[in-house]
């Protein structure tokens, strides 16, 4: 219902912030022209906002190490083994 009236619903709180923080987070409210809970509202957002972006898609390095050896019966354990103790 809020949603169709244009306003968002807000909930009253208490938080409990240390002195130095508290006069830092009202100065810079004030030269935003920002009420303190606009001001301190922003950063949850914010921070909610980039953890639900999706992580960049994994990549997997590959380095070509020369290929196989034609050889080499890669069925054949007991000749897979043979070679690896040559190497």
């Amino acid at each position: 219902m809020a949603a169709m009236l244009g306003y968002m619903a807000t909930a009253r709180t208490t938080i409990t912030l240390d002195q130095g923080l508290l006069d830092e987070v009202k100065q810079q409210a004030s030269q935003a022209h920002r009420t303190v809970s606009d001001f301190v509202g922003e950063s949850p957002r914010g921070r909610l906002s980039s953890m639900r972006r999706q992580p960049e898609p994994f990549t997997l390095a590959t380095v070509d190490l020369g290929g196989y050896k034609p050889d080499v019966d890669i069925s054949d354990n007991a000749s897979l083994r043979d070679v690896m103790d040559e190497e």
